[in-house]
């Protein structure tokens, strides 16, 4: 039997990695998923990015322009490095035995979302031959591609995780909240009425600008933002762009909403109090998260909140606000068993058990694509490469 791989009627073990469009740094977790692919979460770690390798990240996501293909390159095998190196701590500090590990699940970090171009194109680096080599652990990564093949849009795709294990008989919403914020609404009927999108920007703008002004990685519990008021007609420059009026499927990432889009939008900006703007950004994640829910999902009873925005206490208590005078209640994923920080590593974690037991785990009504298909591709372990090399 090929190494790290089991039989359909035994336990299979995932670790599934996140590093999302926040460029904070890696979510790791280790799941176990039993034959029928209910799931029970092992242990879990997170491993920031130190501030070179994040800013040098940053520094290729929010570039429009052309990629200089030897950074890339560099970046490329430094991640895997990096992703390699925290799913080994994650074992060792939890004393899990490596070769009871089935596959990595990897996303990689996301520089470069373009999926209207022509041809479209998504880039996600951390290279997962390198990491399954360094690991000894077969990795599977590149899911979005065969979605993108298919005509999707690629992203965003936790919504059939969010379909397949948070779906009841309520019409409900699962909103993450990282860099870019998006939406799945699961209407109880059926999972074929499921949908969602990027709803626009998450925590991107709000860390970008406060880094930019004070040095800080993010704004603490939103309490900067939270000590000013915001422009009314700064929020209304924002909100006139394109993208929020666009029909979904759509995507987008902080290569389209930066600094450099802050400045395009409102040149003046600099002329303003940066307070005011950081509590402007803020509102903006918020309303256009609620005018994404009102348009295409009137009908949601209830909301609930992961990422990484789950912790701005500005942020979740202006959303609770903005959507109580709806009558949807607002909460975060803990109420359905799973942290706000692990759903989308857990996510993973289930897209690698699902590309293994060829489930196709894609939903056309989400990226657009004109079929379902199998995401991922698979990476060898070294033992394995050094097998196949004797034969």
């Amino acid at each position: 039997m090929t190494k790290n791989r089991v039989s359909r009627d035994q336990t299979s073990r995932y670790l599934g990695m996140m590093s999302g469009t926040s460029v904070d740094g890696v979510d790791a977790i280790v799941v176990d998923f039993d034959p029928t692919g209910r799931f029970s979460t092992i242990a879990s770690q997170f491993t920031p990015y130190p501030s070179d390798l994040r800013k040098a990240i940053n520094s290729l996501a929010q570039n429009k322009g052309t990629l200089d293909a030897s950074i890339v390159e560099k970046l490329d095998i430094i991640l895997a490095h990096f992703y390699s190196d925290a799913a080994l701590r994650l074992l060792a500090d939890h004393q899990i035995n490596h070769e009871s590990v089935t596959a990595i699940a990897n996303h990689g970090q996301t520089i470069r979302h373009e999926p209207n171009a022509n041809p479209p194109r998504s880039l996600q680096i951390g290279d997962p031959a390198t990491i399954a080599s360094r690991s000894n652990i077969r990795t599977i990564a590149q899911f979005r591609q065969a979605d993108m093949t298919a005509g999707g849009q690629g992203a965003p795709l936790m919504p059939a995780f969010h379909s397949h294990y948070f779906r009841n008989d309520r019409n409900r919403i699962i909103l993450n909240i990282g860099g870019i914020a998006n939406i799945t609404v699961l209407n109880a009927a059926a999972e074929s009425s499921t949908f969602g999108f990027d709803t626009g920007p998450g925590n991107t703008l709000l860390d970008q600008w406060i880094f930019e002004h004070q040095g800080e990685r993010y704004d603490a519990n939103g309490n900067w933002a939270s000590s000013h008021s915001h422009d009314p007609q700064l929020l209304s420059t924002f909100l006139a762009d394109p993208y929020f009026h666009l029909p979904h499927p759509k995507s987008t990432g902080p290569d389209y909403f930066n600094l450099e889009w802050l400045n395009r939008i409102f040149p003046k900006l600099t002329q303003l109090d940066p307070g005011v703007v950081q509590a402007t950004l803020l509102e903006l994640t918020a309303e256009s998260i609620r005018q994404s829910v009102l348009e295409c999902a009137p009908a949601s009873q209830e909301i609930f909140v992961c990422g990484g925005g789950a912790h701005n206490t500005h942020l979740m208590n202006r959303m609770i606000d903005i959507f109580s005078d709806s009558g949807i209640r607002l909460a975060v994923t803990e109420e359905l068993g799973v942290p706000a920080d692990w759903v989308e590593a857990l996510g993973f974690a289930w897209l690698g058990y699902c590309f293994d037991e060829k489930i196709p785990s894609n939903l056309p009504s989400v990226t657009g694509a004109q079929k379902k298909v199998v995401l991922g591709e698979s990476f060898p372990a070294a033992e394995c490469l050094s097998e196949s090399a004797k034969i």
